[in-house]
């Protein structure tokens, strides 16, 4: 009989190829393709989407939380944390979701072997609903609050396992004082990066020449993903370039703040903005791109980017990366080796070292094919997911005692 995994999170694709980030998914997929898992999701509802469906072997039951769904707007758009600040009735939304996630997770105990959730939120729930029934708990914490909290310092300390999405992350745990069975295992990237030709359609839609050298940033447009200072930077990268364009590829918030400051310059001509991106438009972007830019931050609230999978993402469709020494990015690049690394919120700084690989050709594609192979020895799906297959397998069939430190 096979393995019975119930996944619960506050976030999952609506549709395949959608905006929405799909490490979850890609996770799950690969347990089921690989290592014949029976998974079930329990992810929040929304309008566009069926109440329960089956899509790529992963059965998913989306939970309602509001009498009329189409007034939820907790889940989904800029995420819950922005969902609750920018709409008033969000936060009034709250209780029924838990609510609502509580029951949906009751209901699925009887057929589940192992528990694994995404994010503290749903693992302090699930460890509610499962005081009785015992079945092993796995968290993936994906983001940890700058603050210490009583809640996580709880639901850490009672999973069974608790899986890290880098040493960043892992390491902000420890000095909060949080104690758990902890390890880091990265996320992946999606094997159609990487598998697809250059074929300038992305290019041709943004109006770009084909023969143009295109450096892209694609993110949500939120503080911690430090667009801003590209946009900073941008002049500085355009000016004596006159065959370089620049692509800003995703929406939120920011958005005006970095369309503001990327606009300032006597070369905005050649700065692009694409607002969100499905799936399989980010691929072909990618495939169609020369250099890949993340300059994340750490934000007001002391957070930074827990890994950067669009940096996997870059590096495996075989594009060399620029990227900021702040939270995990820097698991993800070697610097001189599969990229360069600069100062976090440093826009002159980022201008050069983007103008160094501008100027290489030859440096440039050096380090796209060793960012490439590292991306497919470290971070691809299906050795990623082994690893979560074995931290099911040694989970004993009832909850051991949670361990007393990182390790």
């Amino acid at each position: 009989m096979p393995l019975r995994v119930l996944f619960v999170t506050t976030t999952y694709p609506l549709r395949p190829g959608d905006a929405i980030p799909a490490f979850v998914a890609d996770l799950a997929r690969s347990l089921v393709a690989h290592h014949g898992v029976r998974i079930k999701v329990i992810a929040p509802h929304h309008p566009e989407a069926p109440h329960e469906e089956t899509v790529d072997g992963v059965h998913i039951e989306r939970f309602q939380y509001t009498l009329d769904p189409s007034s939820q707007c907790l889940a989904y758009g800029n995420g819950i944390p922005d969902n609750v600040r920018n709409f008033p009735r969000a936060k009034w939304q709250l209780p029924g979701f838990f609510a609502a996630m509580a029951m949906a997770i009751r209901r699925n105990l009887d057929d589940t072997d192992l528990i694994h959730a995404h994010w503290v939120e749903p693992a302090f729930i699930a460890s509610l609903v499962n005081v009785l029934h015992r079945k092993p708990l796995v968290l993936t914490v994906h983001s940890l609050k700058p603050k210490r909290s009583r809640l996580h310092r709880h639901t850490l300390a009672v999973a069974d396992r608790v899986l890290f999405n880098s040493a960043y992350t892992m390491s902000q745990a420890a000095a909060m004082g949080y104690a758990c069975r902890g390890q880091v295992i990265y996320q992946g990237y999606d094997d159609r990066f990487g598998s697809r030709p250059k074929s300038g359609e992305a290019r041709a839609s943004l109006r770009i020449p084909a023969d143009a050298t295109v450096v892209t940033a694609i993110g949500r447009m939120i503080e911690v993903k430090g667009l801003h200072v590209l946009a900073e930077a941008a002049e500085a990268i355009l000016a004596h370039r006159p065959n370089v364009h620049l692509v800003f590829a995703g929406d939120g918030p920011e958005r005006s703040r970095v369309e503001a400051l990327a606009k300032r310059g006597a070369h905005c001509n050649r700065i692009h903005f694409t607002g969100a991106m499905g799936r399989e438009q980010i691929v072909q972007l990618l495939a169609d791109s020369d250099l890949f830019v993340n300059p994340g931050v750490i934000d007001r609230n002391g957070r930074a980017e827990g890994l950067g999978i669009t940096t996997l993402e870059a590096m495996a469709s075989g594009l060399a990366v620029v990227g900021s020494r702040a939270g995990g990015i820097i698991e993800t690049i070697q610097d001189g080796v599969t990229g360069r690394l600069v100062p976090p919120g440093d826009a002159p700084a980022l201008a050069i070292r983007v103008g160094e690989l501008l100027d290489d050709p030859e440096l440039r594609s050096r380090l796209g094919r060793a960012g490439q192979q590292a991306a497919r020895e470290h971070f691809a799906w299906p050795a990623l997911a082994a690893r979560v297959m074995r931290v099911y397998q040694n989970l004993s069939p009832l909850p051991g005692t949670p361990g007393r430190g990182l390790g």
